[in-house]
């Protein structure tokens, strides 16, 4: 069909770059999706994956306890094909980005489970943000075919992946600076309420040091003579 076209003209050529542009961008966009995983639950997520294709997932911890979670993975036969703990309460971003990125080739085509086990936890909900390219994994591989483009398809295609690496570190940071501003009220909530214990007590030992100051001068106070 691409090829058929070729002879067209210029105007064809730019009708096709076009919706070749399009293709691409419907090919970086992502899915974000934040929930609370409550204490002694796990909740699960479902995607539709052919066989074998890539399944790439981002995920995070933003909130809750020490920010940690167990992730597990079913194939649509049950099989479980990930299921591993993860912890990100880790300063260095590059460990945490390794820490939460799902990626795996499904062996059979179906729904996958996708699920998030707070089981071990008995008080703390955790709150989970998760991305997840809405990446059809034929679409580099007709892309990758249109030959008469040229180095035209490399470049757009290698913008396409940057496109989504900067789209999972916006991720990353968004969960960031939501964990930091969650550290930094709460700091300021202790501080807060610190300062009032603290004036309660002074407050307190003003009053007794005045109460024990007037008894001692009452006891000690000087004493009539008789002549």
């Amino acid at each position: 069909h691409w090829r058929a076209e070729l002879g067209a003209g210029g105007m064809t050529c730019a009708v096709k770059l076009c919706a070749l542009i399009l293709s691409l961008a419907s090919v970086t966009q992502a899915s974000v999706l934040t929930f609370q995983v409550e204490p002694r639950t796990m909740d699960c997520v479902y995607d539709v994956v052919e066989q074998g294709k890539t399944f790439n997932m981002d995920f995070e911890v933003a909130r809750g306890g020490l920010l940690d979670i167990k992730v597990k993975i079913f194939s649509p036969r049950g099989d479980v094909i990930i299921d591993k703990m993860t912890f990100f309460n880790q300063e260095d971003d590059k460990r945490l980005e390794e820490e939460g990125h799902i990626s795996f080739i499904a062996l059979a085509s179906g729904e996958h489970k996708i699920c998030f086990d707070n089981t071990m936890s008995r008080w703390t909900a955790k709150v989970v943000s998760m991305l997840i390219p809405t990446v059809s994994a034929k679409g580099h591989e007709n892309i990758a075919k249109l030959e008469h483009l040229g180095p035209v398809v490399d470049s757009i295609i290698k913008i396409a992946d940057n496109l989504d690496a900067v789209t999972r570190t916006q991720h990353h940071m968004a969960i960031r600076e939501r964990a930091h501003q969650d550290i930094q009220l709460s700091t300021n909530s202790r501080v807060h309420w610190m300062a009032a214990f603290e004036s309660c007590i002074l407050i307190g030992m003003s009053i007794f040091q005045l109460y024990y100051i007037r008894q001692w001068l009452s006891t000690k106070g000087p004493r009539r003579r008789r002549v």
